[in-house]
């Protein structure tokens, strides 16, 4: 078959070592290595690639490209609900494609909605508020320490060791620099204070889950708190940080594979996804969120390091990508 692969292209990263708020505007976004490593995995499962950047011009260039596939990696361009662009062009042009379908990307990509389907499928998820732009912050009902981040972001940015508030005064401050630096309300949540893991899921009628990744904070320098930032990511990137399979006794890796999977199911997720969890004190999972996109960073993104414990190769992980929609599609018996 003839595969497009959609992406869209980080350039200029954090280029002098910045980790703050500038340096994670296109965390999301894909390294040149990966996309030539996508490419590479669907030449070596036999088929035709060509890749096509997301941008003003897709649509056209898309046209032009008349795959019988797209693999989606793109995140889309800098608006609410932008992982969902991506899918809804291939929508336009009847072209099917991998993974989850417009209306998946764009609840998920909002914390707060997402969180709301997850309460009405009773999965437990912190509680929460939501504090949008020009308002002041509030956390009526809450109990202290919190947690602050951006309501429509992913692949950590705007999350920092700021974004944990112990006391009242330092809530207002770092709800109004989500505000500023994104432009976007922040939520506002109970911090989970126990352990944190992650749980890739592939396929659809019947979901493979992958073995279960535990985020490490016990090597990390002192006094840097237990929060899965962008600088955690970039600098503690060594598998010890990331146990895979996670040291979890048999009750709570079911209770975690069971709450993953109930998860990928409410939103509606095809193909493939990840479920990130984090227990509270008395050590009961709740869900952070889904990523309906995962990355697919070689070595470096949850998923293929998630894939490899489970003896999938890096090209076999894309080609069961592909054959999980192939067969959605009809184009694979």
């Amino acid at each position: 078959m003839r595969i497009a692969v959609l992406f869209n292209l980080r350039r200029d990263l954090g280029a002098h070592g910045d980790t703050g708020a500038a340096a994670t505007l296109e965390a999301e976004y894909d390294t040149a290595e990966t996309v030539e490593a996508v490419l590479g995995a669907v030449r070596a499962a036999g088929h035709q690639a060509v890749a096509v950047e997301i941008n003003g011009g897709c649509m056209q260039e898309l046209a032009r490209a008349r795959p019988d596939l797209a693999f989606n990696l793109a995140e889309g361009i800098a608006a609410e609900g932008r992982e969902a662009q991506a899918p809804a062009v291939c929508d336009i042009l009847g072209i099917p494609y991998t993974g989850s379908r417009v209306l998946t990307l764009a609840l998920c990509l909002d914390k707060a909605m997402t969180k709301r389907v997850l309460r009405q499928e009773a999965i437990p998820t912190a509680a929460f508020t939501v504090v949008a732009p020009g308002e002041s912050a509030r956390a009526e009902g809450l109990r202290f320490p919190l947690f602050v981040k951006p309501v429509g972001e992913g692949s950590s940015m705007g999350v920092s060791p700021a974004s944990l508030i112990s006391e009242p005064e330092g809530l207002e401050p770092q709800v109004q620099a989500v505000h500023r630096t994104y432009g976007e309300p922040a939520l506002v949540e109970e911090f989970l204070t126990g352990r944190e893991f992650t749980v890739g899921i592939l396929g659809n009628d019947r979901p493979q889950i992958l073995p279960v990744t535990e985020i490490d904070y016990a090597e990390v320098p002192p006094g840097y708190p237990a929060v899965y930032s962008y600088q955690f990511k970039k600098e503690w990137d060594a598998d010890r940080f990331y146990p895979c399979p996670a040291e979890v006794d048999p009750d709570l890796g079911a209770r975690l594979e069971d709450l993953a999977l109930r998860t990928y199911r409410a939103v509606r997720c095809l193909d493939v996804g990840r479920v990130d969890l984090r227990l509270d004190g008395a050590g009961v999972p709740h869900v952070l969120e889904i990523n309906p996109l995962p990355g697919l960073a070689p070595g470096f993104s949850d998923l293929p390091r998630q894939a490899a414990r489970a003896g999938m190769s890096y090209d076999l992980l894309v080609a069961r990508i592909l054959e999980h929609a192939m067969r959605r599609h009809g184009l694979l018996s």
